[in-house]
């Protein structure tokens, strides 16, 4: 019978797809099941063995560590590059673009608000 091993709604799906390869890697059995367009489901790692648990989690602390490591010597990289890797950086980069973004929410705003402000 199929055993949660974790949930993945928070996870990206690189971080997802590189746990189930080290998975399968390890000889562990698993599935990935998606909640769906209407988020009825549950985003989850499954194993198809509950005897495989034990092992499970000692891939994930192993892949968590080497996962993390990974993402933030690319962080550094970025930051290294100069690229941006937040949105103050994005906005310091490309500020017409963001200027752009920025007058088109108020205008969608204003214009969807402007019926109850007028009292119609």
């Amino acid at each position: 019978m199929a055993h949660l091993l974790m949930k993945t709604a928070g996870a990206t799906p690189e971080e997802v797809d590189g746990f189930v390869e080290a998975l399968e890697q390890a000889g562990i059995s698993c599935y990935v099941t998606q909640s769906g367009r209407w988020r009825i489901g549950v985003d989850a790692l499954w194993l198809s063995d509950k005897a495989d648990i034990e092992r499970a989690h000692a891939v994930g602390a192993e892949y968590q560590a080497r996962f993390a490591q990974q993402s933030r010597a690319q962080y550094r990289a970025m930051r290294a590059r100069g690229e941006p890797v937040n949105f103050a950086a994005h906005a310091a980069q490309h500020p017409l673009k963001t200027m752009a973004g920025v007058l088109a929410i108020v205008f969608i705003l204003g214009v969807s608000l402007v019926p109850f402000i007028r009292g119609v």
